[in-house]
């Protein structure tokens, strides 16, 4: 995809790309407030994303004048409700490229995609307190699935992960009386 004056491109992302992402992942992990968060190298990307059969991602990248500066890394998901799916794992663009449409060619991309392969839901996830991207989504009409299904967000990490496959659980506790 590219802009009217032919400047900004989307395209599927290139091992060369790696670098420019790595770098960005980090930006949004510090925006997020979690710059620790992050486990993976730009070799770990490039196995997972280029030398796996199949990858377990895919990638776009935005470029902005031959620079990249934004990024959206998705994975195929299967619904059973409504068979095939994309998750945006990622959607990021460069702070001093922000509000250059950026973003919203990142995701027609994606829906694009998503259309071609009978993709029928894309999923993702949003920090409450990203006005910006929250205004964008609800422009392009996306759900915000804990309002309109109740549903929330879940995760296991690693070594809770190794827990529960060894049948090692926590103790019981009402998930109701949570707070949070």
């Amino acid at each position: 995809m590219s802009s009217a004056a032919g400047q900004l491109v989307v395209r599927d992302g290139r091992r060369e790309d790696l670098p420019a992402v790595h770098r960005m992942i980090y930006e949004l992990a510090a925006y997020e407030g979690m710059p620790d968060g992050p486990q993976l190298s730009v070799e770990d990307l490039a196995a997972d994303g280029f030398d796996s059969r199949p990858p377990w991602f895919f990638l776009l990248v935005a470029e902005l004048e031959r620079e990249v500066v934004g990024y959206a890394l998705c994975n195929r998901a299967y619904s059973s409700w409504t068979r095939r799916a994309l998750y945006i794992e990622d959607l990021y663009v460069a702070e001093t490229r922000r509000r250059a449409g950026v973003g919203r060619a990142l995701l027609r991309e994606v829906c694009a995609r998503a259309l071609a392969a009978g993709v029928a839901r894309i999923d993702w996830h949003v920090l409450e307190s990203n006005r910006a991207a929250r205004a964008l989504y609800a422009r392009m009409g996306a759900r915000d699935l804990c309002r309109s299904e109740g549903r929330l967000a879940l995760r296991l990490d690693a070594p809770r992960i190794l827990h529960v496959a060894e049948g090692r659980l926590l103790p019981h506790r009402d998930p109701s009386s949570d707070a949070s």
